[in-house]
């Protein structure tokens, strides 16, 4: 808080009485509880609606997925499905393609997280035999998603079935409709007349018709016959588990591929990272960090076509993760006259001059601000939760003459004892003080805001690196919070949390 010599001078004889001071308090108290009420219920119908309009916009993927020749035969999970729908047809099954979107459906950050069954959240599941998303209550499911770190992973390309409308075999300008394999897309015409001065009493264009077919070689006075349709590629694989993250004690993991077709009609291969193809005969062991290949191959080429190849990459995390966590304060920044003191092991930042001078006397008008970090250590953290990595305590004190701090630096270094890993960040704390206003106590509370919430650690395990998401939790009754902000309401003390999660890189 920031006061002038002159309101001070001004507002020094006047006061509140205890019982009146009391009353002030629970009013702000009940206020605060019923705004947090309000708040959690918009935010509840928030996220249900955009929930619902995420699977809108997943279903109407999967429809344009299959009705331009994708397959989700045996793709039972989500991420099974996000990743057909993230694939693009292959080069050569491009040129033959008479429909509209041969790429990927989707964004390509497009992931789930999973929500338990006991999450106020909203969340989907995906429904195999209706090839749907659906939006359901009281079990475990996902929501969607936008990952980051995805959005240049490299596009898997596959081969889709044919259209219904294929390019026609002669004619540059007509389409084919018939079950045909499609011949590559023709180039069209390359010679036009024109009426060098059309009126609007003359307006014809005579164009140049194309060369006319080469006559039938089949003998008779008929074309010849189509050519044979292409037959059907043999199944996607289902393999299970799927990719991703898994618990390290798990490893090897035991992997299967389920739905292989017939000995009749196709063989099931598969590889591990750039090793050769192998025949799959039963369980396969993957380690930690290694790349499945999966392929289901045709006997007969008349019959099937090779099915598309499966990939899936696995890595381990572990179960959970416990730490000790310290906090230091360094470099403040603020104006030419800016008074502060680090102190009580440098967890403590102290700044602001609460002295003024009045008619040549000094006036001591109260207590400085004062910025304190109380470190916490965690137990049993799983990557992917939130857990507690402190405290702050913050008292929106008194200071004159432009001598408080409006930024200081937060080292947090956290040692995993277990792991054998300690790594240290810096928090970029900026110290706001709001102009004062009697009729708002919202607007005139004080805040400290975090500037980089997102921070690249130094930390690998079992091969994976992992970043942290920082944030503000919960506070006392004398603040608030957003994500990136803790607010003190003027001339009180609150406590708020300080939130942390390790995410894999």
């Amino acid at each position: 808080m920031i006061i002038s010599p002159t309101v001070a001078s001004r507002s020094r004889f006047r006061g509140l009485s205890t019982v009146e001071l009391l009353m002030t308090i629970a009013v702000i108290s009940l206020l605060a509880s019923v705004s947090a009420i309000a708040v959690s219920k918009v935010t509840q119908n928030s996220q249900s609606q955009r929930l619902s309009s995420d699977v809108a916009t997943m279903n109407s993927a999967i429809k344009l997925y299959l009705s331009n020749g994708g397959d989700l035969t045996g793709a039972t999970s989500a991420d099974a499905v996000i990743t057909k729908l993230k694939t693009s047809r292959s080069k050569a099954d491009k040129a033959t393609h008479v429909g509209a979107p041969s790429g990927r459906m989707i964004d390509n950050r497009v992931t789930t997280s999973p929500v338990a069954a006991d999450n106020w959240r909203a969340r989907a599941i995906y429904n195999a035999s209706t090839e749907r998303f659906e939006v359901v209550q009281n079990v475990a499911g996902f929501q969607f998603v936008l990952d980051d770190n995805l959005a240049e992973a490299r596009t898997v390309t596959e081969d889709r079935d044919p259209n219904a409308v294929s390019y026609a075999a002669n004619s540059t300008w007509v389409w084919d409709h018939a079950s045909t394999a499609n011949p590559n897309a023709p180039a069209g015409p390359s010679t036009f007349s024109t009426n060098p001065n059309p009126t609007d009493s003359d307006p014809t264009v005579e164009v140049i018709p194309p060369d006319p077919p080469d006559p039938p070689t089949g003998g008779g006075g008929g074309t010849d016959p189509p050519p044979p349709p292409a037959p059907p590629r043999l199944p996607w694989p289902n393999i299970q588990p799927d990719g991703g993250a898994h618990p390290e004690d798990d490893f090897p993991l035991s992997v299967s591929v389920l739905n292989v077709p017939p000995a009749t009609d196709g063989e099931p291969f598969y590889k591990i990272d750039s090793g050769s193809w192998t025949p799959y005969s039963g369980a396969i062991d993957i380690e930690m960090n290694e790349t499945l290949r999966v392929q289901f191959r045709t006997i007969d080429s008349t019959k099937f076509r090779d099915g598309s190849t499966r990939t899936e990459f696995y890595y381990a995390v572990p179960d959970t993760l416990s730490g000790i966590v310290n906090g230091d304060f360094h470099s403040p920044t603020g104006g030419p006259t800016l008074s502060y003191e680090i102190s009580n092991g440098a967890d403590t930042f102290t700044h602001g001059d609460p002295v003024y001078i009045l008619d040549g006397e000094p006036i001591n008008s109260g207590d400085p601000n004062v910025l304190q970090f109380d470190s916490q250590s965690f137990v049993d953290v799983a990557p992917g939760e939130k857990f507690r990595l402190g405290e702050f305590y913050y008292h929106n004190g008194n200071s004159y003459y432009d001598s408080h701090a409006n930024g200081v630096k937060l080292r947090v270094t956290i040692n995993l004892p277990e792991r054998g890993e300690t790594f240290d960040f810096n928090l970029d704390l900026d110290l706001v003080n709001t102009p004062n206003d009697p009729d708002d106590a919202t607007a005139s509370a004080d805040y400290v805001r975090i500037t980089n919430l997102q921070q690249n650690i130094n930390l690998q395990i079992n091969g994976v690196g992992y970043r942290m998401k920082l944030e503000f939790g919960a506070t006392d009754s004398f603040g608030f919070s957003t994500e990136s902000s803790f607010h003190v309401y003027e001339g009180a003390s609150g406590r708020g949390e300080l939130l942390g999660t390790f995410l894999a890189n």
